[in-house]
């Protein structure tokens, strides 16, 4: 055997592994003389069954270590600068138990465990990185009608605490998780009490420890990095009081590496992308299926979360649609909330599954900032739609102003004759009225207002269109027949002027 630890190092050794980018693979196989060609699975392979015949066969005590030594350098930078130093106290001293994380250093003295089953392992985040737990891992007990506290001391070392006052990315957090009768078998997720008061050094912490209601796995690891007394050997008192609970809960505080959006943006940039072929290709897939008429569809270049112009296009390799989103939209909301599901289609997703999409990344840097959406063919063809191509309203272009045959409006005056408007015969069975002068006057006026007003209906009563008069003499289109108000009131004689009765009321 390389070493007598080695058997416990391995499987977190082989976790680390999984955890690097090509680029680190291959230069731990470069350094080992081994071949760099091949997917990443295949370099993940080939580092690992090295790894595994150094660590069970003899003699290669200085080469085991040496690997070693680049993986934990590799995972974690700045990892061996306080393993050798590190020493953290617990409020409950116990046997010691094997590194929390899957990125835990294995030379480090870790903290015991009351935590009966063991460890707790917590599902994957994009963006943490357990390297290491800080405290023990304490049981809530089940409290349905009374109040509860549990206390964890956190004294960081002089290493640790140089760490964190340096490096912004290293956080401490507070981990808990409710008990499901297999803690040591499954990865949990994250949750708290639903009734929970977080205090370190008696300051309130301000968190989100909740997350959306119904939605298991919502819920984000407490941050008290900044309630944090960084110096070393200081002790640190975390209390977390707790209310109404029916089921236990177990928590600890962990030494977690935050990764920013825009390094897992700058990640989704250099993996596997879906190439520009391949999309066109399922285009005219689809569009050869008998069952499915392909038509020209119009595709939003703005974000559906953000509503903003997408930057970074990507989807979900499960997602059949071509909508994109913005990776750095999505990946914020996630980190506020990781629901994990496709804002255009509602699937599961996961960060492993986003890939940027090479076609619509390419539509985007051949259009102007100010294109919003463009229109996708069934070949996989776009086009840049502009004004001559949106549809006006029943299929009308509005008149323009400068139009030639404009209508002649003309205002009647007192004193000047009235244009008439061209009507229909008046049949001899009409019956005609006997008015003064004044009143002929008025009515004459007012009964061309009114069987025009259905032209204008903003127009003044005395205002009178001239529909005859025209530049184009040749167009003889006949007019529609005018109608004529109708006449319900009763035919009488009306007196003279100077006869002393008084007028009927007029309504």
């Amino acid at each position: 055997m390389a070493s007598s630890q080695s058997s416990t190092e391995v499987p977190h050794l082989v976790a680390l592994i999984k955890t690097l980018t090509n680029p680190q693979l291959k230069d731990l196989l470069r350094n080992e003389g081994l071949a760099v060609s091949g997917v990443k699975a295949s370099l993940q392979i080939r580092i690992i069954d090295y790894l595994e015949r150094l660590a069970t066969s003899e003699g290669n005590d200085a080469r085991y270590d040496a690997l070693k030594r680049r993986v934990y350098q590799s995972a974690i930078p700045g990892a061996m600068s306080f393993q050798s130093n590190t020493n953290f106290q617990s409020s409950q001293p116990t046997q010691s138990t094997p590194p929390h994380s899957r990125a835990a250093p294995a030379s480090a003295s870790m903290p015991s465990s009351s935590h009966p089953h063991g460890q707790i392992l917590f599902k994957d985040s994009p963006f943490f990185t357990i390297l290491t737990s800080l405290t023990s891992v304490v049981e809530c007990k089940v409290r349905e009608q009374t109040r509860d506290s549990v206390e964890l001391k956190v004294i960081p070392s002089a290493s640790v605490a140089a760490d964190l006052q340096a490096d912004p990315t290293l956080r401490v957090m507070v981990y808990c998780a409710a008990d499901s009768g297999l803690k040591s078998y499954t990865k949990s997720d994250i949750a708290f009490p639903h009734q929970v008061e977080l205090k370190v050094n008696l300051d309130e912490v301000k968190a989100n420890l909740r997350g959306l209601k119904n939605r298991p796995g919502t819920t984000q690891p407490a941050d008290i990095t900044n309630y944090i007394r960084k110096k070393p050997n200081y002790t640190n008192n975390i209390v977390m009081t707790y209310a109404l609970t029916q089921k236990k809960f177990f928590a600890l505080i962990n030494l977690v590496r935050l990764h920013p959006v825009d390094e897992l943006v700058g990640q989704l940039q250099t993996r596997k992308l879906i190439s520009k072929e391949q999309v066109i290709r399922e285009m005219k897939n689809r569009a050869q299926d008998s069952d499915i008429v392909a038509t020209s569809s119009v595709m939003s270049l703005k974000c559906p979360l953000s509503t903003l112009r997408i930057q970074v296009p990507c989807r979900s390799i499960v997602c059949t649609h071509n909508q994109c989103f913005d990776a750095s939209s999505f990946l914020e909301l996630q980190k506020q909330a990781p629901t994990w599901t496709c804002p255009v289609c509602s699937k599961s997703t996961s960060f492993e599954s986003l890939q940027v999409d090479q076609y619509v990344d390419e539509i985007l840097q051949s259009t102007s900032t100010d294109v919003d959406q463009v229109v996708v063919e069934p070949s996989g063809d776009w086009t840049n739609p502009t004004d001559s191509d949106i549809a006006k309203p029943g299929g009308v272009t509005p008149a323009s102003d400068d139009d030639d045959d404009d209508d002649l409006i003309e205002i009647s005056q007192p004193g000047f004759p009235t244009p008439t408007v061209k009507q229909e015969p008046i049949s001899s069975s009409t019956i005609m009225l006997e008015r003064t002068p004044a009143q002929s006057q008025s009515r004459e006026t007012s009964t061309p207002s009114s069987a025009i007003r259905a032209s204008s209906k903003k127009r003044p009563a005395s205002a009178i269109i001239d529909l005859t008069a025209s530049d184009d003499e040749d167009d003889e289109s006949p007019m529609p027949p005018i109608k004529r108000p109708a006449l319900n009131f009763a035919v009488r004689e009306l007196p003279p002027p100077d006869h002393p009765r008084s007028y009927p009321p007029q309504y």
